[in-house]
């Protein structure tokens, strides 16, 4: 998959598109949707939580998955600035194709397997080499692995990894955290059992604000670490978890986890790379196996799972299939 953006938008782009990811408050109109294209005596092989949403376009559907109202809002909110350029099979895009914004300003080229989108279009993961070994692609900054053998199952689970810059090395969760600054952030987003997505996030945050002007009350049950970093002659760094809501702003998801980062007195920089797999505790080896071998396996099956469900329909009507390659 690949954008192609000006670097002046880049910034906005990846803020519209990563809204499914990072929880980020939709800012399209509140506009009635409309209607969704009623395709007489065809009905669609849809999973428990999978709705058709309408792109900007209208003349072409999308699949979402949202087993919650709130989940739903948020996809239906992008789909009304997102138009799809490409084939439409049973009214769903399918295939490789382009998503747009109305305004013509931002594109991105994907995949899409009978409406769902199988490669998300704000992340990449891709390979050097026969070890199959996880590389970065500097012209984007988010890698999105997924775990499941369907998109749209409550038990699916994907984790979100956002640099501001190229690592020097491999990714490696024990020491990649060393080098962030700015927005980056790490990810776990999970369903409970109403179909909301939760959320854990994993990033570094400056108290220097705080350093003897007292906390804010979440900060309340962490004061001794805040003042430990603070005494540091280094950034006053700690590293965060947060969990939460999706839907929820991403301050007002409680802080349950927080140390304060060491300090390489050689380098007299922070080291907050020695906390990230503490922070994300029994979630670490999984996270840490994704960055070795990557997610393919995952994303077959899932894929495959829709081509298999759209199957009895292709073999039952007369139109032959356009489009064979989908990757």
């Amino acid at each position: 998959m690949r954008h192609s953006w000006s670097r002046r938008t880049l910034q906005s782009v990846t803020l519209s598109l990563a809204a499914f990811g990072a929880g980020l408050a939709a800012t399209a109109e509140t506009a009635p949707l409309p209607a969704a294209p009623d395709y007489t005596g065809i009905e669609l092989p849809l999973r428990p939580g999978e709705r058709v949403v309408p792109t900007a376009g209208g003349d072409c559907s999308v699949i979402v998955f949202a087993p919650h109202e709130e989940r739903f809002e948020r996809f239906a909110a992008y789909w009304r600035t997102a138009q799809w350029n490409g084939y439409c099979r049973f009214g769903l895009a399918h295939g490789a194709g382009t998503i747009t914004g109305v305004e013509g300003n931002w594109s991105a080229e994907t995949s899409m397997v009978y409406g769902l989108e199988v490669n998300p279009a704000e992340s990449i993961t891709t390979e050097t080499g026969q070890d199959g070994a996880i590389s970065w692609d500097p012209a984007l900054d988010t890698l999105n692995f997924f775990s499941g053998t369907a998109f749209s199952d409550l038990k699916s689970k994907r984790y979100v990894i956002r640099l501001e810059k190229e690592p020097p090395g491999d990714l490696d969760l024990g020491d990649m955290v060393s080098d962030w600054y700015g927005q980056d952030y790490l990810e776990k987003h999970t369903f409970d059992e109403n179909g909301r997505e939760k959320t854990i996030s994993v990033s570094v945050w400056n108290v220097e604000t705080f350093c003897g002007l007292g906390l804010p009350d979440e900060y309340r049950s962490f004061e001794k670490e805040v003042k430990r970093s603070c005494k540091k002659t280094a950034d006053k760094l700690v590293l965060l978890r947060r969990e939460g809501f999706e839907a929820d702003p991403w301050s007002d998801r409680p802080i349950t986890w927080l140390k304060s980062c060491p300090v390489n007195k050689a380098r007299n920089m922070n080291d907050c790379g020695k906390l990230v797999k503490e922070a994300l505790g029994k979630e670490a080896d999984e996270l840490d196996k994704f960055l070795a071998e990557g997610d393919a396996a995952a994303r077959a099956a899932a894929r495959q799972e829709i081509i298999d469900r759209y199957a009895p329909l292709e073999a039952a009507i007369e139109e032959p299939l356009l489009v064979g390659d989908f990757e």
